[in-house]
């Protein structure tokens, strides 16, 4: 699932690196004029900028306004529009940048630490390649908020920006008043929530947690798999499937 920014981001970088200006010069008697030529694929530029138009149409109508002007106009003058376009691309960029890089919320059970913990060592990490300064997991003590801060304002905040929210659901879970508000909290967001369920619980006892969620296995191969590349190309991080799968199988094995 593509992001505002990402979107974005796509678009400035294929303008930075795919479009570029002629300077041609015409003389006239001992006048000369300077003229400019456009030279790249406009086409798929525009491709990309309708898709930016849609995703942010509902969230900055005004600036999606001044986006698609620019777009309709390019014709009349493609010099002035493109560097609109290009100064228009760049703002997104910057209201829409993830704040202190990549976030993934991890929502569990201080009881089920091992298997979070091996979670986030071999699948997010070590076959992923998510940082561990962009996980915030309450129960790993190096991930975790120091002591003394408001744990309430960090868990508030991290679910609030995060790119990816993980219920990793549990018996110890459904019998924790912190973890239920979390999930309250990781839905009203809706950051990319993804839930799975730990060893010992089953689809049966869950009841009403799966209502309107898609839920697998947290040892599902596929699920993770899908996981894997999902993760992969939204970070546009280094596929290395023969590493992932090795990760993938300590993980499960476990």
């Amino acid at each position: 699932m593509k992001t505002i920014y990402s979107r974005a981001k796509e678009c400035q970088d294929y303008i930075d690196h795919n479009i570029s200006f002629n300077r041609n010069k015409i003389r006239n008697g001992r006048i000369v004029f300077t003229d400019y030529d456009i030279v790249g694929n406009i086409k798929q530029l525009e491709r990309l900028l309708k898709d930016l138009y849609r995703a942010i149409n509902g969230k900055y109508p005004s600036i999606a306004t001044n986006l698609k002007e620019s777009m309709d106009l390019y014709d009349n003058d493609p010099i002035v529009h493109i560097s609109a376009i290009s100064a228009i691309v760049s703002c997104i960029c910057e209201i829409e940048k993830p704040l202190n890089g990549k976030r993934v919320f991890i929502s569990h059970s201080s009881k089920d630490i091992q298997v979070v913990s091996d979670f986030v060592d071999h699948i997010l990490c070590l076959g992923i390649g998510i940082n561990r300064n962009d996980i915030f997991c309450t129960s790993i003590e190096d991930i975790a908020i120091r002591n003394g801060e408001d744990i309430r304002h960090h868990i508030q905040e991290n679910i609030r920006y995060a790119d990816y929210s993980f219920l990793l659901i549990s018996n110890n879970y459904k019998t924790s008043e912190i973890c239920l508000n979390e999930m309250g909290a990781v839905w009203a967001y809706d950051s990319n929530v993804r839930l799975y369920l730990l060893p010992d619980t089953n689809f049966d006892s869950i009841g009403w947690l799966c209502d309107t969620r898609k839920t697998n296995k947290i040892t599902n191969t596929v699920a993770l798999d899908l996981l894997y590349k999902e993760m992969q190309e939204y970070y546009s991080l280094p596929d290395n499937f023969v590493n992932w799968s090795q990760q993938r199988e300590i993980f499960i094995n476990r």
